[in-house]
């Protein structure tokens, strides 16, 4: 049995990690409808078969690729969220970060992102890669919170989250430029005091 040399499997990785990106590209830019064999290979600058050779079918090539926006993603958030919990930050210095890593987020990964959540009704195969995605950032918010000495993390961690998703939806379909920064810091700092008065009462 002849055994690939390690030059000829580095290549094959690289091919395939080209076609995820480039998948990952027409998903933002087309949505996953837009997604076909032909046009993520045209935007790999490979040939149609090249998308054949490595995934068994398309579902399986926009599965690994949304996979990948999790994965980054996840890796984002799990950055930001050591570095809140381990610095013992004010509140308004830990805000400040967690909406840093907010607007530095890929537009191509957000949109792909939910993308991945509105597929997930009709390819349940990624609804895995959807509650990842999910977890990770109430993780971040959870320690944030925890951090900032606020009560009921866990409890309180989704709604952070879900606030977030709704102002990343209307920065992508409204853009406001610079104030799209100041409209999500304006809304966590309101979050915020909102559970310290609560605690409060």
């Amino acid at each position: 049995m002849s055994i690939r040399p390690a030059t000829h499997r580095a290549s094959g990785r690289a091919r395939r990690a080209a076609l995820l990106d480039a998948a990952v590209e027409v998903i933002a830019e087309q949505g996953v409808a837009g997604a076909t064999h032909r046009s993520i290979a045209a935007r790999a600058g490979m040939s149609t078969s090249t998308t054949s050779y490595f995934f068994s079918s398309l579902d399986d090539l926009i599965a690994a690729a949304l996979q990948v926006v999790g994965d980054r993603i996840v890796e984002r958030v799990d950055s930001v969220t050591a570095q809140v919990a381990d610095a013992e930050l004010g509140p308004q210095e830990s805000i400040d970060r967690f909406v840093d890593a907010v607007m530095a987020e890929p537009e191509r990964d957000t949109v792909a992102q939910f993308e991945i959540y509105l597929e997930c009704a009709r390819r349940p195969q990624l609804q895995s890669t959807a509650h990842q995605i999910m977890a990770s950032i109430e993780r971040g918010a959870e320690a944030s919170l925890r951090a900032l000495g606020i009560a009921h993390a866990q409890e309180r961690a989704p709604l952070v989250v879900a606030m977030l998703d709704g102002l990343a939806l209307h920065r992508h379909a409204r853009p406001r430029g610079p104030s799209d920064r100041r409209v999500i810091t304006d809304a966590m700092y309101a979050l915020h005091r909102g559970f310290v008065e609560a605690d409060a009462d």
